[in-house]
């Protein structure tokens, strides 16, 4: 039993000395998002940021302009009020529609095979 206190080490390290590990742990690997999957991968995220947003911005549509009333009178506040946010959530749907378009071409890859993209590679 005498020797076991000699045997435990009761020393500890600094908090200097642990924080720093924990820290570099925590940094992204930009070699992966710099690489061609990693590109993709941000695409695909895009897109289905885009398509959820053009969901979002179609049930908006349909909830503000069943909102307008059409016995109010128009030029009224309440009438404006209602029918500008449909004008307006019209055309933030109509545009992530159109980047969810563009955003899915461009992870499908249009306008590009893999015999064309080869010739490029091979000649250029």
């Amino acid at each position: 039993m005498a020797e076991f206190p000699s045997k435990v080490s009761t020393r500890t390290s600094s908090p200097a000395q642990g924080g720093g590990a924990a820290v570099s742990a925590l940094r992204p690997d930009l070699g992966f998002v710099r690489s061609s999957l990693g590109a993709l991968m941000l695409l695909q995220l895009l897109m289905i940021f885009n398509v959820g947003a053009t969901v979002l911005y179609i049930t908006a549509f349909i909830t503000c302009s069943a909102s307008v009333e059409l016995t109010s009178l128009k030029g009224t506040r309440q009438y404006n009020q209602r029918a500008a946010a449909s004008f307006f959530s019209c055309l933030v749907m109509i545009a992530y529609g159109v980047s969810a378009f563009f955003s899915f071409q461009a992870w499908r890859g249009v306008g590009s095979n893999a015999a064309t993209s080869q010739m490029a590679g091979g000649y250029a």
